[in-house]
């Protein structure tokens, strides 16, 4: 039995849809693939700065510390506590960009293993 004109077959629909798909995926990949990448550029600038940071920090609180034991309590113990608690928080921060960084690679990666013409 002959299929009405403009009517597709399974095959037909198949082919399309593969085309389709893979049009739509090269798509997203030319679209996302920037931005990912200068997601990454970023984060990594920004756990470079934070680690110049944190030695920093580790540096003054290591010549605090010392001040501070050397005489009696000083009014700087409150400085030496927000240090402290500076790098806390610090810590905490570095250890988020560590795991969006490890985010972006994965999607990054997924999206050069569906696709990796792009």
């Amino acid at each position: 039995m002959a299929e009405p004109a403009g009517k597709r077959t399974d095959s037909n629909l198949t082919e399309s849809g593969d085309s389709t798909d893979e049009k739509l995926v090269e798509g997203i990949m030319a679209l996302l693939s920037p931005i990912v990448q200068e997601m990454d550029t970023s984060i990594v600038s920004v756990k470079s700065s934070q680690e110049a940071l944190s030695k920093e920090i580790e540096r003054l609180l290591a010549e605090l510390q010392l001040f501070a034991e050397a005489s009696e309590p000083s009014p700087i113990q409150p400085s030496v506590q927000k240090l402290m608690n500076a790098r806390k928080r610090l810590t905490a921060t570095n250890q988020t960009l560590k795991t969006v960084s490890d985010r972006i690679k994965k999607i990054y990666t997924q999206l050069n293993k569906e696709n990796p013409t792009v």
